[in-house]
């Protein structure tokens, strides 16, 4: 949320608890007018659970939630989910399979037939839908489903949008589109949201910023670039895509050095205490290798993915994922010098 923009929804220290288990644990999370965010976070880190406390469906043990300065929850104090103005989309987009398209998007407009179709008609072509209106959901393919879904949730003109895994069921060649049609449907009704994936790629070409969960709490929040180059936490950094994790010692402001790898340098400062045994992760694009008899490397693997190559470099006891863009093949017991390449430095105690 950017400094100078109005809260809409509000959350306060919130804890909830199932059947005496802690699931949330004081969260606190505020969205702006029009911003789109995104929950990220391991399975059971509490993502469904913090958007069902904002749907209503759950009660909470401390905290309170508000929307629009309006209290919605408190400790003994819930708001029912039907009078909270906020719309909902779970993964299964639960579509009345017996109504048509247009007929799904009007059902919860409070407005005459004629209006109501009109607004329905307006809605679904803003999500590029308007060739359907007549069409079955059993007729529609899960993309269509999930456009049909959003315009029949902004029917009912919620003061926020929550979405669980809206794109789960959606085929990937579709998805990417699907989504930046979807984001601009609701930046167009500016209406903000949140929605919870297991993807970056989804939370990267959806949301306006971040926030990723542990053990029921928000550990890091921000834009796409803060989390993925400035991790909080090792799961974190693990969550922003394939890495490798090396042992290192702190040799300078600007410099670790890896056995085998010797010095790595860093692009911007890690303020670390110098001969500090710590861990670093390194992406595999920051990996370079080139073909040597005498490399200290070998390929033992290599998996070719369109736009790039991922090779897995044996070096001791450790196997190291690299990426490259490069169009040469390598075959697999090919040996190989490595290097890795300045970067800005995720660094991180050792356990």
């Amino acid at each position: 949320m950017k400094p100078d923009q109005i809260t809409a929804l509000k959350i306060e220290g919130i804890s909830v608890s199932y059947q005496e288990k802690q699931v949330l644990d004081q969260l606190s999370l505020m969205i702006g007018q029009n911003e789109i965010v995104c929950l990220l976070g391991q399975s059971g880190s509490g993502k469904t659970t913090v958007l069902k406390a904002i749907a209503g469906l759950l009660p909470l043990d401390e905290g309170e939630i508000s929307l629009n300065s309006r209290q919605l929850s408190s400790v003994g104090q819930c708001v029912k989910p039907e009078q909270r103005d906020i719309g909902i989309i779970f993964q299964d987009f639960a579509l009345f399979p017996h109504l048509t398209v247009l007929d799904n998007v009007c059902f919860g407009i409070k407005a005459s037939g004629e209006v109501a179709q009109e607004k329905g008609k307006a809605l679904l072509a803003m999500v590029k839908m308007a060739a359907f209106e007549t069409v079955y959901p059993s007729e529609l393919s899960g993309g269509q489903q999930q456009r049909v879904a959003i315009a029949r949730a902004l029917a009912t003109e919620p003061k926020v949008l929550l979405l669980d895994e809206p794109f789960s069921n959606v085929d990937h060649h579709l998805r990417e589109q699907l989504m930046l049609d979807i984001r601009a449907a609701l930046k167009q009704h500016n209406t903000p949201a949140v929605f919870v994936t297991h993807s970056k790629e989804e939370a990267f070409a959806f949301a306006d910023t971040l926030a990723f969960m542990e053990e029921g709490q928000i550990v890091q929040q921000g834009v796409a670039e803060s989390l993925y180059f400035q991790p909080s936490s090792a799961s974190l950094a693990d969550s922003m895509g394939e890495g490798n994790w090396l042992d290192v010692t702190v040799r300078g402001d600007m410099a670790t050095e890896c056995a085998n790898l010797g010095i790595i340098s860093a692009t911007l400062p890690h303020n670390q205490e110098l001969s500090k045994k710590m861990r670093q992760f390194v992406r595999p694009n920051q990996i370079s290798i080139e073909p040597n008899p005498q490399g200290v490397g070998e390929i033992v693997e290599q998996v070719f993915n369109g736009e790039s190559r991922s090779y897995f470099i044996r070096l001791g006891d450790r196997l190291l994922r690299v990426s490259t863009t490069s169009f040469e093949h390598w075959p697999i017991g090919t040996k190989v010098n490595i290097a890795v390449l300045p970067h800005q430095a995720i660094l991180f105690d050792r356990s």
